[in-house]
């Protein structure tokens, strides 16, 4: 009897699934962490565009190690489609996590992304699509969740309004990448989009006045290994990810959307003593319960990638 954790087309084994799920479980979670390290010294473009642009790199290879020139290089709409989706994500979304990093912690960085799934829904709403009553619900409670978290009388309220606007680019993104052609390979679009999306980052990082040069500045042994983390172990769990799209149930897969959150807190604790307030865990209890209400209300076609 086939594994409930393995699709029947699939020759995956319940232990690769299990092994994947870890993966993007911690690894993606981990990543708010080493880029609240990287900023440290990297300025925060300039740093997720290099990020990017070697995660894109290593996808690449293995790509063509594995399947082949042909299936990076597919036909030429397909990569200038995943190179525009690509300029949105990467180029202007992401960014601005590692902006928001100078400021306020990695854990309350993640419940506040975590929130994509939520402006997605809304997206498609305007757009006419009719959401499930679960999906409704979970945007409302989502909604309340961010307000909990945005307080009025914080002191670092404003700060917090970048990630939110990163999440809002990065949705109407994931939103646009459902409407066009993009590669059938889900490795391939990452390829594309990170490759491109890392450069179009660097290129706003100079117009930002970050200078370029200052990448290969950083003296402390922290900043390099957490740059060499996020960039390798990223395009390690993208590569686990596209691999549970293929042979795990989308229900699945798509815990990782409230799950994250939840790890990225408790690592930011653990890993940089950041204080878990009374409403960083009210606020965020009822953020994790909205995403999971509108994740476990989507379909498969609608399901988008996560931010980091």
């Amino acid at each position: 009897m086939r594994s409930r954790l393995v699709l029947p087309h699939s020759s995956a084994s319940a232990f690769s699934i299990t092994a994947s799920l870890g993966i993007i479980y911690f690894v993606w979670a981990s990543t708010y962490v080493g880029i609240a390290f990287m900023v440290e010294e990297i300025p925060p473009h300039t740093g997720s565009g290099f990020r990017f642009v070697t995660a894109g790199l290593l996808i690449s290879l293995v790509i063509l190690l594995t399947k082949g020139p042909k299936a990076l290089f597919v036909n030429k709409r397909q990569i200038r489609n995943a190179m525009f989706i690509g300029f949105i994500l990467i180029g202007l979304a992401t960014p601005l996590i590692a902006v928001a990093a100078q400021y306020i912690g990695s854990g309350l960085i993640a419940l506040l992304v975590a929130m994509t799934p939520v402006f997605v829904a809304i997206l498609r709403f305007i757009f006419g699509d009719k959401p499930s009553l679960k999906t409704i619900l979970g945007v409302l409670i989502g909604i309340v969740g961010v307000a909990v978290l945005v307080r009025p009388t914080a002191d670092q309220s404003w700060y917090t309004l970048i990630p939110i606007a990163s999440t809002v680019i990065w949705a109407v993104g994931s939103f646009w990448a459902q409407k066009i052609e993009l590669p059938k390979s889900a490795l391939t679009t990452a390829a594309w989009e990170t490759m491109f999306g890392g450069l179009c980052a660097i290129g706003v990082g100079i117009l930002r006045g970050e200078r370029t040069a200052q990448f290969f500045a950083p003296h402390e042994t922290q900043t390099w290994i957490a740059f060499v983390y996020i960039s390798v172990m990223g395009a390690i769990a993208y590569s686990a990810y596209a691999f549970l799209l293929d042979n795990a149930p989308i229900s699945l897969v798509a815990t990782y959307a409230f799950v994250n959150p939840v790890v990225a807190v408790l690592l930011g604790a653990f890993l940089r003593s950041e204080i878990i307030t009374a409403t960083i865990l009210f606020g965020g209890s009822i953020v994790v319960f909205g995403i999971a209400l509108v994740v476990l209300g989507e379909k498969r076609e609608k399901l988008v990638n996560p931010e980091t």
